[in-house]
């Protein structure tokens, strides 16, 4: 007895020594990626992905295990909304929605139980070649004692589960693929006559990723130094949306009154233009289907695009429910 308690214990010593070094070995950062092409509208799995009451039509884990109970709080598909579960299996969690630009949403998840734990990663959602590309990434920081889980079935069993996501997501947008119009008919495009503006604010080159914080930052310290020189709605001027390198060249700030210099700031004039025009009515992560039926527009025109200009009619200072949001969009052309 006492023979096989002693291999017993030299067994143990030696599978954890090897586990020790197998968590050594290991990196804590942990990394899974997934992407799939799907023959369905980008605008329909756009909504799919970033709007958490529509996870449930794809979610692998709620269809690994059937206990999962969800609740989704906050604007839908928009900064600082949350998708908490809890099963039985699955343990309990939250994902936070960190932010989105165009088709791209940044989230991050807290994990409670059964292991405390955090993750980041991005979803996007791009058109390539006439299909709707999705992909993800996942990141998480993992604990030197749990390295070694990682290491043996960590990233595998993730990796399954993300790809199996996909597969649930391309079958569901593809069996709803009609479900949102094509491009251009979901909105009411307009010919007008963009009037002459003096904007004062700042222009910078900005990463997709910067753009809310410079946003909020730049109205606030704006609207403090222009007071009652504004005349019209907060607004940005777009001079170039570089897909490449995820950053645009704009102008954020306020039709003004005059053009005075401002501290801190710059002075832009926009002369009288004809353009086509969409009153767009929503959460921001879908004003993206307004551009892209607009941009589908211009190219069918034949004319010369020039500035694109945002006003923002209604927004967060004016009403909680981003249904309610109101932006003008405009396309200048020659």
């Amino acid at each position: 007895m006492k023979k096989v308690l002693r291999f017993l214990g030299i067994l143990i010593l030696i599978l954890f020594v090897g586990y020790l070094v197998l968590c050594l070995a290991t990196s804590s950062e942990g990394k899974v990626e997934a992407s799939a092409e799907i023959n369905a509208p980008a605008s329909v799995v756009w909504q799919q992905v970033s709007d958490f009451n529509n996870w449930g039509n794809w979610s692998s884990w709620k269809e690994a295990d059937t206990t999962i109970v969800s609740e989704v709080s906050g604007p839908a598909g928009q900064e600082g909304s949350k998708y908490n579960y809890k099963g039985k299996s699955s343990g309990e969690g939250v994902c936070t929605n960190m932010g989105v630009n165009g088709m791209e949403m940044k989230y991050h998840m807290d994990f409670i139980t059964p292991f405390e734990g955090k993750a980041d990663g991005i979803y996007k959602v791009s058109e390539e070649g006439g299909k709707t590309k999705v992909m993800m990434t996942y990141n998480q920081t993992t604990s030197f004692f749990m390295r070694g889980m990682w290491a043996i079935m960590g990233k595998s069993m993730l990796q399954k589960m993300f790809d199996r996501g996909f597969v649930l997501l391309k079958n569901y947008s593809e069996a709803h693929a009609n479900d949102a119009p094509a491009a251009g008919s979901a909105f009411n495009i307009e010919e007008t006559q963009f009037a002459a503006h003096t904007y004062a604010g700042v222009r910078q080159v900005i990463k997709w990723a910067d753009m809310m914080t410079f946003y909020d930052k730049t109205y606030a310290d704006m609207g403090k130094k222009l007071g009652s020189r504004i005349v019209g709605p907060a607004s940005d001027i777009v001079y170039k949306w570089d897909e490449a390198n995820q950053q645009a060249d704009m102008h954020v700030g306020f039709p003004v009154a005059d053009n005075k210099p401002v501290d801190g700031g710059t002075i832009v004039e926009v002369a009288a233009s004809p353009a086509y025009m969409i009153k767009y009515t929503g959460g921001y992560s879908g004003s993206a289907n307004a551009h892209m039926a607009l941009g589908e527009h211009m190219g069918k025109s034949g004319k010369k695009m020039g500035l694109v200009i945002e006003e923002y009619i209604k927004g967060p200072g004016d009403t909680k429910d981003s249904n309610q949001y109101v932006t003008n969009i405009y396309y200048l052309y020659q």
